[in-house]
């Protein structure tokens, strides 16, 4: 009798854990999986999956990637709740291109039947190949090193073995998100839902889940997290989030490539399949933008962020130490332009996922000091 009560007492303990031991997602396991395939009723808005096949991982969701099937609204751009868990929204399929969305941006220019437009996003969509490109641009050679690499593609599963982090094999036939989130973990001891927190291990599953593999398995990128994915800092142009946004690590280097080169850096993920604009940025001159260059603290660059040089999340810089608080400041002489100072990874209303429309930067035109003009600072006048 007295094992039974220990027992009672402890699975009541276990129902009525404090949320705050809870990191990234909580709430109702039935909100992402299913034990059965054949599971009934489905709740309203979700499906099974690929072609009407299970997916790994028990996991219920809809549409034609597994993972934007949970991340995708019809009514909200940012992030909604479910069963008391935040979810951030990477496809928004409302009437018409959302006006707001995440630091990531959003599929919904690239998505077939939406915005229709493969220069505007990383296509991760189930056979929805890109009409333009056969390989990642910038690509150092590494499209082919399985059948239908996510070097190449992020819309076709790909074949073969694939080595992930912990080198350990990666499942089969992974593709879209999974092409870059390789180290997902929902359940990670990191920061809880919804709230902001500094990532910088595997066991957490490093930054947004951000990755390396093959001979960068054991790495992956660090960085502070918003905890609402910067929601409401870019909506109606009020991109001011000085005290509240991502930080991203950045190394000072005008070659190399990987996180062996580049150390746990954003750009050092995105030179897995964009490897020749960095490695090859400076060859007697600059002729390509420089990315984990640091911005030089004179002529204009000695302005960017105006006086004050607040930091302004709609150019966002790397900083070469991250921690538990962001910078409310651009550090011109140390703070680096990165990748992600010019591109939204996931799509944005203009081509090559910029952050604004380049069409519209017209040097000596006055006006807007976003864009190109953060740091060119003179070149506005």
């Amino acid at each position: 009798m007295k094992r039974e009560f220990i027992f009672f007492v402890i699975f009541i303990g276990l129902i009525f854990l404090p949320s705050f031991v809870l990191a990234h997602v909580s709430g109702l396991c039935s909100n992402c999986h299913t034990m059965h395939a054949s599971q009934t009723p489905w709740p309203d808005e979700w499906s099974s999956g690929v072609e009407g096949n299970p997916q790994p991982y028990l996991l219920a969701t809809k549409g034609s990637s597994p993972c934007v099937g949970c991340h995708s609204s019809s009514t909200s751009s940012t992030y909604y709740e479910r069963g008391g868990c935040k979810v951030p929204v990477v496809l928004y399929t409302g009437d018409s291109e959302p006006t707001s969305y995440l630091a990531g941006g959003n599929f919904y220019w690239v998505k077939e039947g939406l915005g229709n437009d493969d220069t505007k996003g990383h296509n991760v969509f189930y056979n929805e190949g890109d009409d333009y490109l056969s390989a990642a641009p910038g690509d150092m050679g590494f499209a082919s090193c399985v059948s239908n690499c996510c070097h190449a593609n992020l819309h076709l599963p790909y074949e073969g073995t694939v080595m992930g982090p912990g080198n350990i094999p990666l499942p089969k036939g992974l593709y879209g998100c999974q092409g870059c989130h390789l180290n997902v973990k929902h359940h990670a001891k990191d920061h809880p839902n919804g709230e902001s927190g500094y990532v910088n291990s595997a066991e957490q599953g490093w930054y947004r889940f951000l990755a390396g593999h093959m001979s960068g398995a054991v790495h992956g990128v660090e960085g502070y997290e918003h905890g609402l994915w910067e929601a409401g800092l870019h909506d109606g142009g009020n991109h001011q989030g000085a005290t509240d946004h991502n930080e991203y690590l950045g190394v000072q280097k005008t070659g190399g490539y990987g996180f062996g080169g580049l150390g746990h850096t954003t750009t050092a993920f995105c030179t897995g399949c964009h490897g020749v604009f960095h490695d090859y940025q400076y060859d007697n001159g600059w002729i390509r933008h420089p990315s984990d260059a640091v911005i030089p603290n004179e002529r204009e660059y000695q302005y960017v962020g105006g006086d004050s040089h607040l930091y302004d999340p709609l150019s966002p810089v790397a900083k070469p130490t991250v921690d538990t608080t962001p910078d409310t400041t651009v550090n011109p002489g140390t703070d680096m332009v990165m990748c992600l100072s010019c591109h939204r990874p996931h799509g944005s209303p203009y081509p090559d996922l910029l952050r604004w429309d380049y069409t519209e930067q017209i040097a000596g035109g006055g006006g807007d000091d976003k864009g190109c003009f953060y740091c060119h600072t003179q070149k506005n006048d």
